[in-house]
C-alpha cells in the first residue's frame, strides 16, 4: 500500500514514529526509548544474519551502514506507512546498475590518472578454483600533490589469452593500462613476483622490482620442503606437525581445541610459521584427541625445539607484515629489514642444535637470493633516520652515490627546462651586452682603476654555495619512528625541492605486491561455490567498486549540486509528490529527494522479469 506524506518541518524531522506509534527524539541519546529501539534493531540484525545466511560482520560493513542511513532518511521523508518493498530494488535491478556505477567511478579514476607524473604498477595472476577462470589483477600506486600515498585497483579482469607466456602477460597489462590512459616506459616501476615469466614480461621499457615478501617466503619454503637443503631435524619437525594437523582437521576434532589448527599453504605468506604457531598454542591439548598412531608422532616432537623455531620464524612474519603495509611507504624498509633478518640468522650459543642448519641456510639465502635494486638504496637514503646506514655501514657510500646520481639527473633536466624557457631572451641579452660595452668604452675615466662592486651572487658563503643534496646529507634532523616519511618530505619540499620530487617518484613503489594478493582474497569472497554464475566483467566491476569507492569518494565528495537538484516538481514511480524541505534541513534528506528523480540508474519498472546475466548471484 502506497501513501503520500506531506512535507515535514524541521521539528517534525527530529521525531520518527516507531512501529507501535511511540515518538522518539533523534537528539535525545539518553532517552528511555533508545534502548528499546536498539534492541529491536539488534533483533532485526540477528534475523538478517540467520535467515539470509550472512556473516555477522555484514552489519559492520561500510556498504550496509550507508544503506541504513539511506533507509533512515527515507523514513524521515516518507513516513513509516510506506511499503518497504516499494523502495527496495529487485536483484535484477541491482545487477543492471552495477555497470553504470562502475563506469562513473572509472571515469573519475581516469581523470586522476591524467594528473599523475610518477606512478608504480603491481601485477599478478591467479586461477579461481570454483570456476577455473584465470584472472589478472593490477593496482596503481602514486603520491598526490598533498603528499598522500594513493592506491587504486585498476582491474581484476579475466585473462582470456591461451597461455601465460611473457608476451601475453605484457599485452594484457598494456591493454588494461591503456583504458586508464597509462603506459609502461623507462620511468615507470612495476612490482611483481619473481617467476621467470614475470621477469621476461617486464624486462624491457619498464623497471621491474621483485616482491620482497615472495623472496622471504620462497627462502623459508625451500628451507623446510627441499630435501637437498640438509636441514633434516627442522624438516622432520615440520613434516610431523603437518601430518598431525592434517589428520586432526580431517577427523573433525577441531571443535574440542581452544583454537583452530592452521594447515600449511605454500601460497600463503608466513604459512610455515602460522601452522607451527597454531600447533604450539594447543600442544598440551592435542594428547587427549589423538589416536595411538598420531600420539607416537606427537611424542617425537620436542616442544622446546618447536618453541625456539616459532620465535625465530615470527621475526620473518613480522617483517612481511611491515613490508605489506598499504597506507605508508615501505620501500625504504627493505634494506634495513633484510639486514636485520640476516643478523637474527647468525648462530648463537643459545640456539638448539635442530635450528642451527636452518639459520645457516636462511642467512646465506637472504644474502644471495633476495635481490636489492638501486632504487631500494635511494629510498633508504630518502628517510632521514635511515640515511646514516648504521645497519649496513659498508653500503653507505654506494647509496649516497646512487642518490647523488639521481639528484644530478633531475638537476640536469631542470636546467634543460630552464634553458628552453630562456631561449627567447638570448638575442636580446646579447644586444644589450654589446650596447653596454660600447657605452663603457666611450665613457672611460680615471675611475676605471677601481674594481667593480661585488654582486649579491658573489657574496654567498660556503654554506649557501652547497647544493641541496649536500645540505640534506649533512642535515642531522631526525623524525619520530612512527611518523610517515611522506609528512617529512611534504614539510620540506621547499627546502629540498629536487629531492622531494625524487621522493615522490621513489617512495610510491611498494616493497611487495600484497595489494594484488589481497585483491585475490576479495575475489574469493565475491566468487563462492554458491555464486559461480557471475560474468568476469561483473566480477571486475564489483571488485573495482569495493576497492576504490571510499578513496574516490574522499577525492570527489558528492555534493547537492552534482546531483542536479530539480527545481520543477514531478512525480516518482510510486506516485508520490516531490517533497520540498527547508534550507535548514539535513543535506542527506535533500540529496535523497533529488535522487528520487535521478534516472541515471535503471529502476524496477523496466523489465522486472528480465534476468540479467548472473543477477541471481549478485
Amino acid at each position: 500500500m502506497t501513501s503520500t506524506k506531506t512535507p515535514l518541518s524541521k521539528a517534525a524531522l527530529q521525531d520518527l514514529v516507531s512501529s507501535n506509534g511511540t515518538s522518539i527524539s533523534l537528539q535525545a541519546s539518553t532517552s528511555t526509548e533508545c534502548p528499546l529501539i536498539r534492541k529491536r534493531i539488534t533483533e532485526a540484525c540477528v534475523e538478517f544474519c540467520a535467515v539470509d545466511g550472512r556473516p555477522f560482520e555484514s552489519v559492520a560493513g561500510t556498504g550496509f551502514i550507508n544503506l541504513a542511513k539511506q533507509l533512515i532518511s527515507a523514513g524521515a521523508i516518507l513516513g513509516t506507512s510506506i511499503n518497504v518493498n516499494e523502495l527496495l530494488p529487485n536483484p535484477s535491478t541491482i545487477s543492471r546498475n552495477v555497470e553504470p556505477f562502475y563506469l562513473n567511478l572509472k571515469q573519475q579514476l581516469i581523470s586522476l590518472c591524467g594528473l599523475i607524473n610518477h606512478y608504480c604498477i603491481t601485477c599478478d595472476f591467479w586461477t579461481e578454483k570454483s570456476t577455473g577462470i584465470h584472472y589478472g589483477g593490477l593496482s596503481l600506486h602514486y603520491i598526490d600533490s598533498q603528499g598522500q600515498l594513493r592506491l587504486f585497483t585498476l582491474s581484476c579482469q579475466g585473462f582470456d589469452y591461451e597461455t601465460q607466456h611473457a608476451v601475453n602477460i605484457r599485452s594484457f597489462v598494456d591493454k588494461v593500462l591503456h583504458e586508464f590512459d597509462l603506459c609502461l616506459n623507462d620511468n615507470v616501476f612495476v612490482v611483481t613476483d619473481n617467476e621467470n615469466k614475470m621477469k621476461s614480461a617486464f624486462k624491457d621499457n619498464v623497471k621491474r622490482i621483485g616482491c620482497s615478501a615472495h623472496y622471504v617466503n620462497k627462502i623459508l619454503q625451500h628451507a623446510f620442503t627441499y630435501d637437498y637443503i640438509q636441514c633434516d631435524d627442522a624438516q622432520s619437525l615440520f613434516k610431523t606437525v603437518r601430518s598431525i594437523v592434517t589428520k586432526v582437521r580431517q577427523c573433525h576434532k577441531q571443535s574440542t581445541l581452544s583454537s583452530y589448527l592452521q594447515n600449511y599453504s605454500d601460497t600463503r605468506f608466513s604459512g610455515i610459521y602460522i601452522m607451527l604457531d597454531s600447533f604450539l598454542k594447543v600442544y598440551f591439548e592435542l594428547a587427549t584427541i589423538l589416536n595411538d598412531e598420531q600420539k607416537m608422532n606427537y611424542l617425537r616432537i620436542d616442544r622446546d625445539d618447536l618453541e625456539s623455531l616459532c620465535l625465530y620464524l615470527k621475526k620473518f612474519c613480522d617483517v612481511i607484515e611491515k613490508l605489506s603495509c598499504e597506507k605508508s611507504p615501505t620501500l625504504h624498509l627493505v634494506i634495513p629489514y633484510k639486514q636485520a633478518l640476516i643478523n637474527w640468522s647468525y648462530v648463537t650459543d643459545d640456539d638448539n642444535l635442530s635450528i642451527l642448519p636452518v639459520k645457516r641456510y636462511i642467512g646465506k639465502e637472504l644474502e644471495d637470493y633476495w635481490v636489492v635494486a638501486d632504487v631500494h638504496y635511494i629510498a633508504t637514503m630518502l628517510h632521514p633516520n635511515l640515511k646514516s646506514f648504521n645497519h649496513t655501514p659498508h653500503k653507505k657510500c654506494h647509496a649516497e652515490a646512487l642518490l647523488k646520481l639521481e639528484f644530478d639527473k633531475y638537476q640536469q633536466l631542470e636546467q634543460q627546462r630552464s634553458s628552453s624557457n630562456n631561449n627567447n631572451n638570448i638575442n636580446y641579452n646579447r644586444r644589450t651586452q654589446v650596447q653596454q660595452r660600447n657605452k663603457t668604452q666611450l665613457s672611460a675615466s680615471l675611475d676605471d682603476i677601481f674594481d667593480l662592486p661585488t654582486s649579491a651572487d658573489e657574496l654567498h658563503d660556503d654554506k649557501d654555495s652547497k647544493t641541496e643534496y649536500d645540505r640534506y646529507i649533512e642535515d642531522k634532523k631526525k623524525i619520530d619512528k612512527d611518523m610517515n616519511v611522506l609528512v617529512y618530505w611534504n614539510d620540506n619540499k621547499l627546502v629540498y625541492p629536487t629531492l622531494a620530487t625524487i621522493a615522490q617518484r621513489v617512495l610510491c613503489i611498494p616493497s611487495t605486491n600484497t595489494s594484488v594478493e589481497r585483491l585475490f582474497s576479495d575475489s574469493g569472497n565475491t566468487i563462492t561455490s554458491l555464486r559461480t554464475r557471475l560474468q568476469t566483467s561483473k566480477v571486475n566491476q564489483l571488485l573495482f567498486v569495493r576497492r576504490n569507492l571510499s578513496t574516490l569518494r574522499e577525492i570527489f565528495p558528492p555534493t547537492i549540486e552534482q546531483l542536479r537538484k530539480r527545481t520543477n516538481s514531478s512525480t516518482c514511480r510510486t506516485g508520490m509528490k516531490k517533497l520540498k524541505t527547508s534550507k535548514e534541513e539535513d543535506d542527506s534528506i535533500t540529496v535523497l529527494e533529488d535522487s528520487l528523480h535521478d534516472r541515471t540508474f535503471d529502476d524496477d519498472h523496466d523489465d522486472d522479469d528480465k534476468e540479467n546475466d548472473g543477477c541471481n548471484d549478485v
